[in-house]
């Protein structure tokens, strides 16, 4: 009984996995400028996805101002670039680790093993102001966070309009952070745990992207956005069991029309580039 208990777990789990989203995350062997632009040529090769309303497991209700968001990674750095339509690009958080969630920010959730437990949270406000924590799980469960974290990130922010001025119409803000490896086994945690850093091509993760944006008439603000890329079903973040999947792919040897993930559970062999 205790048997059959457990593989009907195990295959709960696995097919609560297959509703989330999955993205390769391809390894540039190109430099990439973190200077907010993303307009480097290995930003281009690689695939957006699209960020929805964090509140509907449906994945297809998507808010006004819409975000999209790429991923790619070499050997010392995990790189995001965000691309924000925005009307009214506003923020007044500017010295790091200040509460960023509270206004305009974009936000990364990282939990390599996916287990709900020792994950980190790194955010960046059109400021480029930097907010980062680790915790020992979420708040709801009574986590404890670790602000003392601060790891050697890069990041910048391009603005497509006026900074704080309601007055204006603004297009946009994009976004690139580069978050060092070595951040993820340096102490309060080792989020990494027993995991390859950097990972080996083929590995998976479980990650999650957000946005909240405050939508703001006449310079007050009148309604919430908040956007993931994985829906949590609610708005709270720290879900960590609808953190999507990544897997990491080398471009070297990848197979260019399948990923990575695909390959590894049909045991198929890449095709030849």
């Amino acid at each position: 009984m205790k048997l059959k208990w457990l593989l009907l777990l195990a295959l709960a789990s696995a097919a609560g996995a297959q509703d989330l989203p999955l993205y390769t995350c391809w390894k540039t062997t190109q430099p990439v400028i973190v200077d907010g632009k993303g307009d480097e040529a290995a930003w281009q090769e690689v695939d957006p996805v699209d960020l929805v309303d964090v509140s509907f497991l449906s994945g297809d209700r998507y808010h006004t101002r819409r975000t999209e968001a790429r991923m790619l990674w070499d050997e010392q750095y995990l790189y995001f670039y965000f691309s924000a339509a925005d009307p009214d690009v506003w923020s007044t958080y500017g010295q790091r680790d200040m509460q960023l969630y509270e206004e305009e920010v974009l936000e990364i959730f990282i939990d390599p093993d996916g287990d709900g437990q020792n994950y980190a949270e790194v955010e960046l406000n059109p400021l480029n102001t930097v907010f980062d924590l680790l915790l020992t799980k979420p708040w709801s469960r009574s986590g404890k966070g670790y602000g003392t974290w601060n790891p050697a990130l890069l990041s910048a922010v391009q603005i497509t309009g006026t900074l704080n001025n309601a007055a204006d119409v603004d297009q946009s803000w994009s976004a690139e952070i580069a978050l060092p490896w070595a951040g993820l086994a340096s102490p309060p945690l080792d989020i990494a745990g027993p995991r390859s850093l950097p990972p080996q091509a083929g590995d998976e993760w479980r990650l999650n992207i957000y946005r909240f944006e405050r939508v703001r008439q006449n310079g007050t603000q009148s309604e919430e956005q908040a956007s993931a890329w994985s829906p949590v079903g609610k708005v709270d973040f720290h879900v960590p069991e609808r953190f999507g999947r990544v897997v990491f792919g080398n471009r070297l040897t990848a197979v260019e029309a399948q990923s990575w993930g695909l390959v590894k559970v049909a045991g198929e062999k890449p095709a030849t580039p």
